[in-house]
């Protein structure tokens, strides 16, 4: 069963609007951390990271990756504070029974994401750079973190929506939850997260950030745009079957077709821009545009037909009487004037420290 988010009542859609917009936010730094830390990983494997970079055409990324996966590992806790809000408004019942039947295993994220916040800066330090062996180790343990987090993430939320496994999931005390979805949907998030962060990257790199130099960062973007070439269209199409929007013998789930279809509109939309900074790569900006916009619409598009499924799943009766409820005591109003405020400050925030670097002459 499926919801048309535009049928429910206004109260309901600002909230399941303010998730899918929070949620988005959060996908870009997730996508960068998760797939950041799967490229050091790989190059930490290859021996690549405890080296002076040798003009490997990939150098150029580990370079900016590693100078700035601890601010979107911490950018993406940061972002994803706001969409868990709203969860917990839409999916009270359902988020907080999987909390409590998985307690200590689901908390474990913490200390997790404790370790790999403080591995991805050692993994910078002075102190080991030439230690191959050292550095591969760090990261190897860094995409282990990141992914037994994401790992952990999909399987509370199809907890949540398993009703049937509660009584269960309880009597048992078992600190985990076995569903053969939970691997297609970590695969789907991985194949989505390189080609989020190819173009995350490949801005990083027409930027200057880190200091790459133009020639490294032309093969460094040019790799970004072969691999969102290939992860774009592979991830919309993967996640037809692993977020359930498919089966093999029920077709396309009813009711969603209209967001799929533009999820697959943006997927192509992303990877013609791929292919344009593939053909000019010396000039990637337009291209890099295109790939945004076009990655942009793909995951509104899936965002929203997620959210369409997972209303569809749960009693809606009291649901909505609650949210309307909630809506005449003005949170939502308080909600949005304070994230004016922060949005504001953070903006003045950056524009006193481009001015101080610009003063400093180190932007120059």
């Amino acid at each position: 069963m499926t919801v048309p988010l535009f049928d429910l009542p206004a109260p309901t859609i600002w909230y399941v609007a303010l998730l899918l917009a929070t949620m988005l936010l959060h996908v870009v730094f997730m996508a960068y951390v998760l797939a950041g830390s799967m490229m050091l990983g790989i190059a930490g494997l290859r021996g690549m990271l405890g080296s002076a970079p040798r003009g490997s055409a990939w150098s150029a990324v580990t370079v900016v990756l590693k100078d700035w996966m601890p601010f979107a590992l911490s950018a993406a806790i940061t972002a994803g504070i706001a969409p868990l809000l709203f969860v917990q408004i839409l999916y009270q019942q359902e988020f907080y029974t999987a909390n409590l039947l998985s307690f200590h295993r689901w908390m474990a994220i913490v200390p997790v994401l404790i370790v790999a916040f403080y591995l991805l800066y050692l993994l910078k330090a002075h102190r080991i750079e030439g230690k191959a062996a050292l550095q591969g180790s760090v990261a190897l343990v860094v995409t282990v973190c990141v992914l037994f987090v994401g790992w952990s993430w999909i399987e509370n939320h199809l907890l949540s929506l398993d009703r049937d496994a509660w009584p269960e999931q309880y009597r048992t005390g078992a600190m985990v939850y076995a569903s053969p979805a939970i691997a297609p949907r970590l695969g789907f998030w991985v194949v989505s997260g390189f080609a989020t962060a190819s173009a995350l990257l490949g801005w990083q790199l027409v930027l200057a950030a880190s200091g790459v130099a133009p020639a490294g960062a032309t093969r460094g973007i040019r790799n970004l745009a072969m691999l969102g070439v290939c992860a774009t269209p592979v991830s919309c199409i993967c996640a037809l079957p692993a977020l359930g929007f498919w089966s093999a013998a029920d077709g396309l789930r009813g009711g969603i077709a209209p967001l799929v279809l533009a999820a697959g509109a943006g997927s192509a939309l992303a990877a013609a821009g791929f292919a344009l900074v593939l053909k000019w790569p010396t000039a990637p900006r337009v291209g890099l545009v295109v790939a945004s916009v076009g990655l942009a619409v793909q995951w509104i598009g899936l965002l929203a037909a997620r959210e369409s499924l997972r209303l569809g799943t749960i009693g809606l009766e009291s649901l909505l009487a609650r949210h309307e409820r909630v809506g005449t005591l003005a949170g939502l109003v308080v909600f949005l004037v304070f994230s004016v405020i922060g949005l504001a400050s953070i903006a003045w925030i950056v524009r006193a420290v481009r001015r101080a670097l610009r003063a400093a002459g180190v932007g120059d």
